[in-house]
């Protein structure tokens, strides 16, 4: 890196890096910039607080240039999201720098990168907060830049607070970096969403002394919109309505996964090219550069992609529930018209938001026993334990077990470790608790945000104004644009009746896949020979894939479905027929000669008799193949994986073998492991291959 000839002239030479990196060459300096640019040339603390879209990435990108071109130390970049990070990088690459990320998907590049630090190549080093939590990247990788380090950079810094509204516990290690840099090194945090309360949080955390570059949060080009649509099928029947006469392309939040793959589904039923965004991330960026490229019009998606998506023409978003708070909706709508001058945020109510938010709020925190369960297990054990086995050892949701690890190796001293794939108990375990006061402050919080939430869903004032001083933005006023401001609150939004009609046929009759398996969660979970020495399920032991008619809890025929599995003595005509007719309808049919069932735990008759009807209106052989052997408890009792798969891993024996392809049928598919267990025992004994049916699929997560 060259060094920087002439340092008087610093403004100069930041808007000439300014125009090159945009490639205008009328570019100037938004308020606020260059000072906080100057700021972190100096050696300073600054955090920068200002709207999406108005160049945070500029500030630490320009003031990196500038600090390594005066042969200043390289950056380290502490980011919350993959998406974020990827557009930072390109950000960097503009301006010249070498931007290097160290993430999960990328573990291959490492030594490179490594080799790449100690010759001082790297300017930008991008981290998730997670990475500080593995010791072999705070023993071999933070020790090669800590030393001469440059300047910290902490975007989305509002995560750093604990009363934030995306609090990530791994953002209280970098107060352990902070201690760690050297004297001189700059600190540049960021953020387009905190208000007074969490600005103050942030700074007592990074310190005091450190300058506040705060501006307006209008958005001039965004035109608000609140619509009242509590039934699913609503929602789905004027998103298809809508979609069409918006010209661009955009994105539709939702807060789960479950609702991602229904709203893309329907939408792809619709002729519409839409896909759902969430889980691996070599998929996501294939997906995020697809909707770069316009080569499909809606990415469907949860928070993943909440923060740092950079798609400047991007024309609408839309909330298909209601997030948890104000916050989250500005920060997710922002994505919204950063380079276009009309641009659209439909927020839609739905009647099941309440649930789902009061879900995430109770999950937050493990409670005690929780937390004693698994420090008990790693106390116990005679080494350390990966996280399989403490899930067969406990039985607690994975999420609700990395939750209480991940607190527990936040504290000092913490009572668990970690080494590469193992974890350990330190002896430390004594009176480690979560702060029951701290808990129901942190509550307290998230219920007002909810409140302020449902305040704006009801607002007839302006909703950008709204948004402005629930941020705590002076500037706020009436932006002229919204549906309120320009009248249209009063005009009907409904959908037309037969969208509706369609969206609820479509929510009924869409079935779900029951996906086949390659390995068991753990090895040599019982003695029959279908679980082997390792986690390889045999391939002549495996089943094909199938499917569920539909989803538990899914406003229609799953509903009806749970119904009459409590309360009535067999399954009605209609759900029997909607079952019939989805497989006369599914190819993969071809070559089944018999159908069995999954027995049931007690007297019922409801799986039995489905399958009756089934194998008589198919015409196929019924046989009675799979009995019980009365072990194992209830499927919907297991909370985790492991512990599914051991409790049917003995349940079940064959009573009389199908030496024909088999349709294998339960009612309701709770983890899937009843149906690989079943199947396995049957190509055992025999069967050339077995598909998986149910009537529900109820994914219990975990």
């Amino acid at each position: 890196m060259s060094k920087l000839k002439n340092p008087s002239n610093l403004k100069e030479v930041a808007i000439r890096y300014l125009r090159d990196a945009v490639r205008n060459e009328q570019a100037e300096f938004r308020d606020g910039q260059w000072d906080s640019i100057e700021h972190a040339v100096k050696g300073e603390r600054v955090l920068v607080v200002q709207r999406t879209g108005w160049g945070k990435t500029m500030v630490y990108t320009i003031a990196t240039k500038l600090r390594r071109e005066k042969g200043l130390g390289p950056s380290l970049m502490i980011s919350p999201l993959l998406a974020l990070m990827r557009n930072q990088e390109e950000a960097a690459f503009a301006l010249g720098l070498n931007a290097r990320r160290m993430t999960g998907d990328n573990f291959a590049d490492w030594n490179e990168i490594q080799k790449e630090l100690r010759k001082d190549e790297v300017d930008i080093l991008m981290i998730t907060p997670e990475r500080l939590a593995s010791g072999s990247f705070t023993r071999r990788t933070l020790p090669l830049i800590t030393g001469g380090l440059g300047m910290l950079i902490i975007d989305e810094a509002h995560c750093i607070s604990d009363w934030g509204h995306d609090f990530r516990p791994d953002y209280r290690r970098i107060r352990r970096v902070q201690q760690a840099i050297p004297k001189g090194a700059a600190i540049v945090a960021t953020t387009a969403t905190a208000n007074d309360r969490v600005v103050k949080d942030v700074q007592q955390q990074l310190g005091g002394d450190i300058q506040v570059s705060r501006g307006s949060l209008g958005r001039r080009s965004l035109q608000l919109h609140n619509l009242t649509l509590p039934d699913p099928k609503m929602r789905l029947a004027w998103i298809a309505q809508v979609i069409p006469h918006l010209s661009g392309s955009g994105i539709i939040y939702v807060l789960t996964r479950k609702d991602a793959d229904l709203v893309s589904s329907w939408l792809r039923y619709k002729g519409v090219k839409a896909a759902s965004y969430y889980g691996n991330a070599g998929k996501r960026e294939a997906l995020e550069q697809q909707l770069l490229r316009n080569e499909i019009k809606v990415l469907v998606a949860t928070i993943a992609l909440g923060m740092g998506f950079d798609k400047p023409d991007l024309e609408f978003i839309i909330h298909y529930q209601r997030p948890g708070s104000v916050v989250h909706y500005y920060q997710q709508v922002g994505r919204a018209g950063r380079g276009i001058d009309n641009a659209y945020g439909f927020l839609l109510w739905g009647e099941e938001d309440e649930r789902i938010v009061d879900y995430f709020m109770d999950n937050a925190f493990p409670p005690q026993n929780e937390i004693n369960q698994v420090l008990d297990v790693l106390e116990n054990a005679e080494d350390g334990l990966e996280m399989e086995e403490i899930m067969a050892e406990v039985n607690l949701k994975k999420s609700r077990i990395e939750k209480v690890l991940k607190l527990a190796s936040l504290e000092s001293p913490a009572p668990v470790i970690q080494q590469g794939w193992t974890w350990y108990a330190t002896g430390e375990a004594s009176g480690f608790s979560v702060n029951p006061d701290y808990v129901a402050r942190l509550r307290e919080v998230r219920a007002s945000e909810q409140a302020q939430m449902r305040k704006y869903m009801n607002h007839d004032g302006c909703l950008m104004a709204f948004l402005q001083r629930a941020l705590d933005d002076d500037s706020a006023k009436d932006c002229g644009r919204c549906r309120n401001c320009t009248n249209r609150a009063h005009k009907s939004h409904q959908p037309k009746p037969e969208l509706v009609i369609e969206a609820k046929q479509f929510i009924r009759r869409r079935p779900y896949p029951i996906s086949s398996r390659s390995e068991w969660p753990v090895a040599g979970i019982s003695d029959h020979p279908i679980h082997g020495d390792d986690v390889t399920i045999d391939i002549c032991h495996r089943m094909l894939p199938g499917f569920a008619l539909c989803r538990a809890f899914d406003g229609g025929l799953g509903d009806q479905i749970l119904r009459e599995r409590n309360y009535e003595q067999r399954y009605s005509d209609m759900v029997v027929d909607a079952l019939i007719d989805r497989l006369r309808k599914w190819p993969k049919n071809r070559g089944i000669g018999c159908v069995t069932y999954v027995p049931p735990r007690s007297n019922r008759r409801h799986v039995p008799l489905l399958a009756a009807a089934v194998a008589e209106r198919l015409g196929w052989s019924l046989i009675r193949a799979v009995s019980r052997t009365g072990m194992g408890a209830r499927q919907s009792e297991q909370n985790n994986e492991v512990q599914r798969a051991l409790n049917v891993a003995d349940a079940f024996m064959i009573e009389q073998p199908c030496k024909q392809s088999t349709l294998l049928i339960d009612d309701v598919s709770v983890s899937g492991w009843t149906m690989v267990t079943a199947s396995a025992l049957l190509r055992h004994d025999g069967c050339p291959s077995v598909r998986p049916v149910a009537l529900v699929k109820h994914n219990l997560s975990g």
